[in-house]
């Protein structure tokens, strides 16, 4: 086995304690709860677009329940139904607010257009006749993931999407 010469060796030392405090500088910063929440409800819309069920139902929190009296079977119901009920979904999200009442919590309210068709833009609501509905979801911090623990939803109007 050969050696390395003494210098060479001083050098990696030397590397190391300048180069890697750089290096650890350098790596990406801590994504932010709010950046984590809107990623999350991004995921949450492309899995409902695929019909991705299984992807939704790790989305949401085995404790949830709502205003309804409904569970986390009785929504994974909901979604399969809707999901057999309409042959493609299309959807058009927009976040009105997102806040964190503590650490582990957040508070969202987002409006989502759904159509059969794909939706450009809020002016084709209308149009395409989509069903707009505003949800006031309350997630939390399970493991250091974002899941749904419980959900409100309403009816909307068109001009809450502008």
């Amino acid at each position: 086995m050969r050696k390395f010469p003494g210098k060479l060796n001083i050098f990696i030392a030397m590397w190391w304690v300048f180069c890697l405090p750089l290096l650890v500088s350098c790596s990406p910063a801590e994504v932010s709860p709010e950046a984590q929440v809107r990623a999350f409800l991004k995921r949450g819309e492309t899995a409902a677009e695929k019909k991705q069920t299984g992807e939704l139902r790790k989305m949401i929190s085995d404790k949830y329940s709502d205003s309804q009296g409904q569970d986390k079977r009785a929504i994974e119901s909901i979604l399969r139904y809707y999901f057999l009920r309409n042959e493609s979904i299309h959807l058009l999200m927009r976040i009105q607010s997102i806040a964190f009442p503590q650490p582990a919590q957040a508070q969202a309210v987002v409006l989502v257009a759904m159509a059969g068709q794909p939706i450009s833009g809020a002016r084709e609501l209308e149009r395409l006749r989509a069903d707009l509905h505003r949800f006031e979801i309350t997630l939390t911090s399970e493991n250091k993931e974002w899941k749904v623990i419980r959900a409100e939803w309403r009816r909307a109007e068109p001009g809450d999407f502008f």
